[in-house]
């Protein structure tokens, strides 16, 4: 019988790596909405590794290299692999460590719970903060790559793609406008694409949490978002890659000013925490509140950037803490 299981675990994976791989390549056909299914690559390989573990995602993961490299060649299946598989495993196997739950002591140590049945998860904050850490750690390689290459920096790489993609997309558009399309997107690119794709990522993984959920097939509970923690080393990267932007030049701005866009999502999650704390706390209309935050949310940037401080804030000082307050909203 365990034979049995086995086998139906690893098809049900190999089966979720192919689907993967066909929405990860789903670009390629040019058909209408096929842009959608790229967006949700990762689900299914979030799904066989929440649902049967590390294993699985590996399997689901070389699955889905080879058959994105049998659809789109060697790049896909490179692209596959950077994008999908690899942070898919490691999301899965650091979300699924636990541990004895240890109860608070004077000495700051911990004792064991009497409870031998409670356990300690891998926290969520701290995945998302070596997620971003990875996409940081891409840009830094990227902007490496691209001083040692032909064109001589990250920026100017950048600038000739996208003029050509966008000449390639509207052969028609005026040349001027075009480059000013092209000025304006440059800035702030790689921060953008690097942000976008962590968004997903993590996105998909909640997705797959929560249906699993449904399905009652899930490994580990769901995480308590509204109570999100992130560990203190996170802010000073943050730092370094402001002081980077703001004292650097030339490429070494312009790298500094995309790291600290990718490495305030954490806070900014964090500081969406924080609001959720203190909406549900209110005696009532909280659901109004968080109803008009969202719209301001979505139509102002600076918003965003006011709920990644409220984040740092958090961080430093502990906002929430102050909130104490019965829960009102069911986040």
């Amino acid at each position: 019988m365990t034979g049995i299981a086995m086998s139906k675990k690893t098809l049900i994976a190999i089966g979720a790596g192919v689907l993967s791989a066909f929405c990860a390549t789903a670009f390629i056909s040019q058909a209408p909405g096929a842009m959608m299914l790229v967006y949700l690559a990762d689900l299914p390989l979030f799904m066989a590794g929440f649902a049967f573990g590390p294993q699985s995602a590996a399997i689901s993961g070389a699955a889905g290299f080879m058959i994105a490299g049998m659809l789109g060649g060697g790049l896909a299946a490179g692209i596959f692999g950077l994008l999908q598989a690899l942070p898919a495993w490691l999301v899965v196997r650091q979300m699924l460590l636990q541990r004895p739950a240890l109860l608070a002591t004077p000495d700051g140590v911990g004792a064991p719970d009497p409870d031998k049945n409670k356990v300690e998860w891998f926290p969520a904050g701290d995945m998302v903060c070596w997620l971003t850490m990875l996409v940081a750690a891409m840009l830094l390689v990227a902007t490496v790559a691209g001083l040692s290459g032909d064109h001589g920096s990250l920026s100017v790489l950048i600038s000739d793609n996208l003029d050509r993609i966008l000449q390639a997309m509207a052969p028609d558009w005026d040349p001027a406008e075009r480059s000013r399309m092209v000025d304006l997107m440059v800035p702030m690119f790689p921060g953008a694409i690097g942000i976008s794709w962590l968004i997903m990522t993590i996105f998909n993984a909640v997705m797959a949490q929560n249906l699993l959920i449904k399905l009652k097939k899930t490994i580990r509970p769901t995480p308590a978002y509204v109570d999100l923690q992130l560990p203190q080393w996170i802010s000073w990267p943050l730092v370094a890659a402001c002081a980077l932007a703001l004292l650097g030049a030339g490429e070494m701005e312009y790298t500094g000013r995309n790291l600290a866009m990718i490495l305030s999502l954490p806070l900014f999650f964090l500081g969406l925490a924080v609001i959720h704390t203190w909406a549900r706390g209110m005696a009532s209309g909280g659901w109004m509140l968080l109803v008009v935050f969202y719209l301001v949310l979505i139509i102002s940037g600076w918003a965003t950037l006011a709920v990644a401080g409220i984040g740092l804030v958090e961080l430093w000082s502990g906002l929430r803490h102050r909130m104490a307050g019965p829960s009102k909203i069911n986040d």
